[in-house]
């Protein structure tokens, strides 16, 4: 599996928005949900008006992975939320993990290590 470059952008100032959902879930189970939300991004949000990208994030116990996704504006993203195909992903999801708390939030700031010097 290749790893694609990472983005994240600042957002303030912008429609754009970002999910963050917090999916809490069984350690034996945490693969699994990984790889529905991978099929999930790759056949369905990738083609969706609107989106811009999303990071997958798991913990290092095989409690919680995290999904942050940028959107363009939250009227793309809520238009996404009515799609057929995408409440179906969200249903399967949701079978998978035991809790998740998805949020709809701005980018303030983006940091990353002063590398000037070494």
């Amino acid at each position: 599996m290749t790893s694609p470059a990472t983005t994240i952008s600042v957002t303030t100032g912008t429609p754009r928005v970002t999910l963050v959902n917090m999916f809490t879930v069984a350690p034996e189970q945490q693969e699994a949900l990984v790889e529905a939300l991978d099929e999930a991004t790759r056949s369905i949000f990738t083609k969706m008006p609107g989106f811009i990208s999303t990071n997958l994030h798991v913990s290092l116990d095989g409690t919680r992975v995290v999904n942050y996704a940028q959107w363009a504006d939250q009227a793309s993203y809520a238009v996404a939320l009515r799609d057929p195909e995408v409440r179906k992903h969200v249903q399967h999801a949701a079978g998978i993990a035991q809790a998740y708390n998805p949020t709809l939030a701005q980018v303030r700031s983006v940091h990353h290590a002063d590398t000037a010097g070494s």
